[in-house]
């Protein structure tokens, strides 16, 4: 399966309400896949928070601390998943991409493409020590 595929086959499966576009491509692709979803164009800036952003050449030609930049000012004010198609000689690689919460969702080595999937509720999980059963039990405390 190449990438557009996998990235069309992921907004059927995710559905969001509604997509904040970072460029033009994914706002075509969108538009083409989910054409009752409501989605902003790139450039627009956000009016509220969105279900999805959606990035397909968003990434291109911006340095590393531009690239975490963006990244980080989506996910604070536009939506609490994103999902990114990037070049293989991305600025930011695996570990990079790792290290902000992202999991890769698909590779295609014949057009070297990643898909890159952040979603702020399972981007990390829960210890098992953050746990009820090793709580403080204040209850049982006695003066």
């Amino acid at each position: 399966m190449n990438w557009r595929d996998h990235l069309q086959a992921r907004l059927l499966e995710m559905r969001p309400a509604s997509v904040y576009a970072l460029d033009e491509a994914a706002r075509q692709m969108t538009s083409r896949v989910l054409p009752d979803t409501p989605v902003r164009a790139p450039g627009n800036p956000p009016d509220s928070l969105y279900a999805l952003a959606l990035g397909i050449d968003a990434l291109n030609g911006l340095n590393v601390q531009q690239a975490q930049h963006l990244i980080n000012q989506i996910r604070l004010y536009i939506a609490p998943r994103i999902l990114l198609a990037v070049p293989s000689d991305c600025v930011l690689d695996e570990a990079m991409f790792r290290a902000l919460g992202f999991t890769l969702s698909a590779t295609d080595p014949t057009q070297n493409r990643h898909i890159h999937y952040y979603d702020l509720d399972t981007y990390k999980t829960v210890p098992d020590w953050l746990n009820s059963r090793y709580w403080a039990h204040p209850e049982r405390w006695q003066p």
